[in-house]
């Protein structure tokens, strides 16, 4: 059985996704895998997607979101519907087209709507009969998903989702509520000894500060708010490829020889600092809030504004699940709450631990593998 992944270089949640999944079915005797960025061959589309939109989201985040909820909803009401997305899909469909005649995938798995609804074209146009399962990967629906129809599985983030998926018209008996899929790393337990030990760290009690891969967000500035005003506790600043940002505190913390601040730029252990901290602030994508919910984590949520995580946003607090904040004067009163032990933050602390759904990796990867079974 050969089983093809398709991602995209946007962020490292995609990424993460189908890597967590493709490692999970190497363990299966008789199995091979395959990943592809979808637009790794197309200059043109790679460099917009990686450098431009990222940017663009990063600076603009309300505007980029309003742009594509714009697109959509004048796309529902042109005489050609869905002339937006179809122009994506046009483009990707011949990459697609590309993997699919050089790898000869049993069965695609793909987080990315747009490449489900390239495949759904080429199958209508029988150019290729090709199983695929389509991940829904944040807490919300992407704009046109509703256009996928050949899919063997969709795997839903949660019951909500899986809601609106019967909502939409999709075959309840197509829909499989197992979560967002996670590196099995996170599961693993962690000897917080050993940890403190390889990463020279003292037994203190740790904040986690983490804003992605690519760093978004201000950490500096988180920072300079609250290194003196946490007396019992550690930051461990975890500021990802922005060099920038990791450069900006590494000079504070030497001009004010400041003593409690660990920063670190880009990392791989992130399951052992969650492991060996308290408090987590973060942004919302996907991935992340479900490692750190394996941790049992208080989560502070960082109201950035970026699109998809505006949505992601939501579902935290209709689930109560954390605190949201969108200043440094509102994350001191979500800090004094997460270390106050009430019974509110206890609440939050266990709805937030139930956002994972366990064994989420495995059950997406034995589902791949009951594609091949009913073959035979």
């Amino acid at each position: 059985m050969r089983v093809l992944f398709i991602g995209l270089k946007v962020g490292a949640g995609l990424i993460s996704i189908c890597q967590s999944v493709k490692n999970e079915l190497e363990k299966t005797e008789g199995v091979e895998t395959d990943y592809v960025d979808i637009y790794s061959e197309n200059e043109k589309m790679a460099k917009f997607s990686s450098e431009f939109y990222y940017k663009l989201v990063k600076l603009f985040p309300r505007l980029v979101a309003f742009g594509q909820k714009f697109a959509y909803n004048k796309s529902l009401k042109s005489k050609e519907k869905h002339g937006f997305i179809n122009n994506d899909v046009k483009v990707c469909k011949e990459e697609v087209l590309k993997f699919i005649n050089r790898y000869k995938p049993d069965v695609i798995y793909t987080p990315m709507n747009f490449v489900a609804i390239a495949l759904d074209k080429l199958i209508d146009e029988g150019k290729t009969n090709v199983k695929y399962v389509y991940q829904v990967p944040d807490f919300m629906l992407a704009y046109y998903v509703q256009l996928i129809r050949h899919c063997s599985f969709l795997v839903s983030s949660c019951e909500e989702i899986t809601n609106l998926l019967v909502e939409h018209g999709f075959d309840k008996e197509k829909i499989r509520t197992f979560g967002i899929p996670i590196n099995p790393k996170f599961h693993q337990k962690v000897d917080r000894a050993q940890v403190l030990k390889k990463m020279n760290f003292p037994d203190k009690k740790f904040i986690l500060i983490s804003n992605g891969g690519a760093g978004f967000a201000n950490n500096c500035k988180i920072v300079k708010h609250f290194y003196d005003k946490i007396v019992d506790y550690y930051l461990i600043v975890v500021n990802g490829k922005n060099k920038a940002s990791e450069s900006e505190i590494n000079s504070f913390i030497k001009e004010n020889n400041i003593k409690n601040v660990i920063n670190l730029g880009f990392v791989d252990n992130m399951n052992e600092l969650m492991a060996i901290s308290d408090i987590m602030i973060g942004k919302c994508g996907s991935s992340t809030l479900c490692e750190a919910s394996i941790n049992h984590l208080k989560y502070i949520a960082l109201d950035n504004n970026l699109f998809p995580e505006i949505k992601n946003i939501e579902f935290l607090k209709n689930r109560q699940a954390s605190i949201v904040v969108k200043n440094t004067k509102e994350m001191s009163e979500a800090l004094k709450l997460c270390i106050s032990g009430s019974d509110k933050i206890k609440a939050i602390e266990k709805n937030f631990s139930k956002i994972n759904i366990e064994n989420s990796t495995e059950k997406i990867a034995q589902l791949i593998l009951s594609l091949e079974e009913n073959k035979n």
